[in-house]
């Protein structure tokens, strides 16, 4: 037979069972809870019981239910970690970050560096993880924010948008894999740390395809006969052509396979690095000429096999300093031929850069839209680059819009081919003179030729 209840100033100490657990049972805005005290000895499930009241007392009820769970496990003991371990622990993790590039890896490490280098000055007296939070155990606020202040400080060092976010979203992301070390919600999860993209509408320099005369300059000046200089001049040359004419990522277009290329279906294939996506391009004529061109040099499976080891190099560090090398040569290309690669923008400290490697990526984007060729063909073959697709796909809409309103408006052209035809005709036969040209396009217009 269950044992009596008993009463207390908020709520009820019960056993549904004799020989049972404890349970308390209270009410939150009219609704009754019972939680288990996960003790069958009634003086220890008071005891436990009475810790929870001022948490019952409270007025929000998701904040009671925080309590509630933890209060159920409130001798449980967690484990600390020293800010100065964090990241040992961190790269050793199971659910670490796995990004393919040395480079990327570093920056977690330097951006969690800097912020704990930050912490160090501003708060000294902090030395564990679980004391970086803005509420405690039970949810509630505390009055100070050292993620919030930290987002602040921030601000102030005239970032790009897209850099203050990583200096938060990185940070954010070891903190939730060491959540264990947590007695709180991560700080680092409240969406007010990031800046909005909106903040930058008023820029107007971004990245850029070459103009058209600067692009017809880039291909002459890597030609073998040119004047310029360059490290491996005639590998460089194909390196133009093969990004100019598939669009693809710098690191795609260096590392091309000859087993990814069959030249006698003009046809080769991409596995993205960044993406993982296979990619099935045609090949263009003029690709097609240097491919021909690089086979006389074949000696592994890479296209441009020098190039290829350059920029496989690293750092003792396992840094990817190749990377470097080849875009340093293109870079001096791009000046060579007369175009400023950065420029400086109202608010950042770095200088964008307009023009370089992805500008062939975002002509190839450009030349789609201009000719009319459908989004998602473009889409296949880049890989959908989103942000690059959206920025030349987007005037087709707009003309789009601008015939849809001439259409409604009574101001779209409603003449006829036939109508077109005569006029051209009616314009040829006042002509005084007529050229060659003219004359054969008459023929045509007429049905003779």
């Amino acid at each position: 037979m269950a044992k009596k209840s008993v009463k207390l100033s908020k709520g009820t100490v019960y056993q549904k069972a004799a020989n049972g657990s404890y349970y308390f049972r209270y009410q939150i805005d009219g609704q009754r809870k019972a939680v288990s005290l996960n003790t069958k000895n009634q003086k220890k499930a008071i005891a436990e019981a009475e810790k929870m009241i001022p948490l019952v007392a409270a007025s929000s009820t998701e904040v009671i239910a925080a309590h509630v769970q933890f209060a159920k496990g409130w001798e449980r003991k967690h484990d600390r970690l020293e800010l100065s371990k964090m990241w040992d622990i961190y790269e050793n993790h199971p659910d670490r970050a796995r990004p393919k590039s040395q480079k990327i890896w570093n920056l977690y490490k330097n951006y969690l560096d800097e912020f704990l280098n930050w912490l160090s000055t501003a708060y000294s007296e902090i030395k564990y993880m679980d004391e970086i939070r803005d509420t405690d155990e039970f949810g509630q606020k505390l009055n100070t924010s050292t993620v919030s202040e930290y987002a602040e400080h921030l601000k102030k060092q005239n970032l790009a948008v897209d850099t203050h976010n990583k200096k938060i979203a990185r940070p954010a992301h070891i903190f939730q894999t060491l959540s264990k070390y947590l007695i709180a919600l991560s700080p680092w999860e409240n969406k007010k740390l990031r800046r909005s993209h909106k903040e930058e509408s008023g820029i107007t320099e971004h990245r850029k395809p070459f103009p058209p005369d600067k692009e017809l300059a880039i291909f002459k000046a890597v030609k073998p006969e040119s004047p310029l200089k360059l490290l491996n001049k005639a590998e460089i040359e194909v390196l133009c052509y093969i990004l100019k004419y598939t669009g693809q990522r710098q690191k795609d277009c260096v590392n091309l396979s000859w087993n990814k290329i069959s030249m006698d279906r003009h046809r080769l294939w991409v596995t993205q690095e960044k993406t993982g996506k296979d990619v099935s391009i045609p090949i263009a004529e003029e690709l097609y000429a240097m491919l021909k061109k690089a086979e006389a040099w074949k000696v592994n499976d890479k296209v441009l096999p020098k190039s290829a080891e350059r920029y496989a190099r690293k750092a003792k560090d396992g840094t990817d300093t190749g990377v470097n090398l080849i875009n340093k040569q293109l870079l001096y290309v791009i000046k060579y031929v007369g175009l400023e690669p950065s420029v400086t923008v109202p608010g950042r400290d770095k200088k964008m850069t307009i023009y370089g490697v992805h500008s062939f990526r975002h002509g190839f984007a450009s030349h789609c839209a201009e000719i009319g060729v459908p989004r998602a063909v473009c889409s296949s073959i880049l890989g959908a680059d989103a942000s690059i697709i959206d920025t030349y796909y987007v005037h087709i809409g707009e003309e789009a819009q601008e015939k849809a309103i001439q259409a409604i408006s009574g101001k779209g052209s409603n003449i006829s081919m036939q109508e077109r035809i005569s006029k051209v005709l009616a314009i040829i036969d006042h002509l005084t003179t007529k050229s060659k040209t003219i004359r054969e396009i008459e023929e045509v217009l007429t049905g003779k030729s």
